[in-house]
């Protein structure tokens, strides 16, 4: 009986705040074991996205970039990394919400994204947030990254998911550009990488 009770308690828990001890396998994600280091070609950019926390394990979110395209599938206490041209991009969010940044990259740079999740509606919420050494979030970037499940990218598959809904993924870029032009000057700092932010 208590250990009944302990399970079922233990079940609650997980749906309420993610305690699972075991992540599910992210869509069109595979995980690196063990992890692999991080190095920027000398003509690219690496962009790391974090999402440190097990908040609402059973739900990964897409990662897109400004043009629709499939970046990665975020899960939780996991990081995955995409190497990019440099320049301007913006990285999208989707889930039950849409959440944006605004991104400047330089060559031979990593950079880092944390992806968090907060509660939603019908779902968990997806936010997107710079980490720099302005930001709040910086002093645990080396922590998060170290906790963290390293996970590789199966760009074909996510795009081949995408490229069945033109229509959905259009909308989500014009929010995610929408929520760029609305939010105030502090909140456009948490959402914004420049170039001198990379390592």
């Amino acid at each position: 009986m208590i250990v009944h009770r302990l399970a079922r308690a233990c079940f609650l828990m997980t749906l309420a705040s993610g305690c699972a001890a075991q992540v599910p396998q992210a869509r069109n994600m595979a995980q690196v074991t063990p992890p692999r280091p991080l190095i920027a070609p000398a003509d690219r950019a690496v962009v790391v996205f974090v999402r440190p926390s097990r908040f609402a394990w059973a739900v990964s979110a897409n990662i897109l970039d400004e043009q629709g395209h499939f970046l990665g599938d975020s899960p939780a206490a996991g990081h995955f990394a995409v190497v990019l041209p440099p320049g301007r991009h913006m990285f999208v969010v989707w889930a039950e919400n849409t959440d944006s940044i605004d991104a400047e990259l330089a060559p031979g740079k990593i950079y880092f994204v944390e992806v968090a999740a907060t509660m939603g509606w019908g779902s968990a919420q997806m936010h997107l947030f710079a980490i720099k050494p302005s930001s709040a979030n910086f002093g645990h970037r080396d922590e998060w990254m170290r906790a963290t499940n390293q996970w590789v990218v199966d760009g074909n598959g996510g795009q081949a998911n995408l490229d069945q809904r033109p229509d959905d993924v259009r909308e989500r870029l014009r929010r995610a550009q929408e929520h760029l032009q609305k939010y105030s000057a502090e909140e456009r700092e948490q959402h914004t990488l420049r170039l001198a932010d990379g390592i």
